[in-house]
């Protein structure tokens, strides 16, 4: 009895169970439902700008210049003055839309599109001249490692169901304000497409000494390493003098971008060396340096002086006598001596002289 009893209530507790895990997964479901309907009303709508007939003649000639631009901003479309434009079918535009496509054709290989592209209609009108398409690009959104000069406008050829891309230089790309303009003379489904080539390298341009270069002495080798492709890769150069590698060197290279890979080496030997980088070639001589010849002058015989003989022993030193005083002028003495010197003098002649006459 005790048996059945639990039996019936276990019963009982996996009805609750299932019942409830059916609850919540309906619940799950119009939620889902819920947001997809949300989703689908904040949807950006198409937007129909209705050109007056005032403006387009019945010959379909535009009287003025106007402008286009889609809900979001992200796209303007530009007609000139006295453009001629057309419905598929000759007869003058009634409107213009510019509808932001949420499903669309895939890219084509090698090739992602940056945001959605744009329905322009009526599809297949036609203008002459062409117009001017703007569309601006987020940056944010480029595939990795391209750069904006890989980017260009597509357009869905209805007929050959494919996608194809303008004519590069047609376009013109302005990485600053994130812009992709270009000429156009139909209506149809156009989109910003990024080209996702894989990277793909290609060695040019060897350069090696012209020159012969001296023993130990620094020779420059240089080639130019392109990329092909619009993805940024990796790629090793490799350095052979004589068949043996000597230097690798690992280079990145932006899409669609060259980049200069240069080496140094020395040799010891004298002699002729080839050079090759990626199945380039060339060869370059290191040569002797030059030695003029050393004149040698004949030796002089050296003559040692005798040694000097041993010096006396130093007699201790005398202190010098004083320096001798002048003795003073006798002039006494000289004024007594010349006195007397006159006075004899004197009586001589007086004596010799005038006496005689007496």
């Amino acid at each position: 009895m005790f048996t059945i009893i639990m039996s019936e209530r276990a019963s009982k507790k996996r009805g609750m169970l299932m019942k409830k895990k059916l609850n919540t997964k309906k619940w799950i479901k119009l939620a889902e439902m819920a947001a997809v309907f949300t989703a689908l009303l904040l949807l950006p709508q198409p937007v129909q700008y209705h050109t007056a007939y005032d403006i387009v003649t019945s010959g379909g000639v535009f009287t003025e210049a106007v402008t286009f631009e889609s809900e979001d901003g992200d796209l303007i479309i530009s007609i000139p003055e006295d453009t001629v434009g057309k419905t598929e079918d000759g007869d003058p535009l009634p409107s213009i839309s510019i509808t932001k496509k949420l499903s669309f054709p895939n890219a084509p290989e090698d090739g992602a599109f940056v945001g959605m592209p744009y329905d322009l209609e009526p599809d297949g009108a036609t203008f002459d001249p062409p117009i001017t398409i703007t569309f601006t690009y987020d940056p944010t959104k480029l595939p990795d490692g391209v750069e904006p000069k890989s980017l260009g406008l597509a357009y869905y050829d209805e007929e050959t169901k494919s996608w194809v891309m303008l004519d590069p230089t047609s376009i013109k790309i302005d990485p600053e304000t994130n812009t992709i303009t270009a000429e156009i003379d139909h209506f149809t489904l156009f989109g910003v497409m990024a080209s996702t080539k894989p990277a793909e390298f290609t060695v040019s341009g060897l350069v090696f000494p012209s020159t012969p270069v001296g023993i130990a002495e620094q020779a420059a080798i240089s080639a130019m390493v392109a990329n092909n492709g619009d993805v940024s890769g990796t790629t090793t150069v490799t350095l052979k003098i004589n068949g043996t590698a000597v230097a690798s060197k690992s280079v990145k290279v932006a899409g669609l971008e060259s980049k200069k890979v240069s080496f140094s080496v020395v040799q010891g030997k004298a002699g002729d060396y080839k050079v090759e980088i990626d199945g380039l070639s060339g060869t370059y001589t290191v040569e002797a340096a030059f030695v003029g010849p050393v004149l040698i002058a004949s030796p002089v015989p050296s003559v040692t002086a005798p040694a000097a003989p041993p010096s006396a022993p130093t007699a201790p030193s005398v202190p010098a006598a004083p320096a001798p005083v002048p003795a003073p002028t006798p002039w006494t003495a000289i004024i007594i001596s010349l006195v007397v010197a006159a006075i004899v003098g004197g009586v001589l002649v007086w004596n010799y002289g005038f006496r005689s006459e007496y």
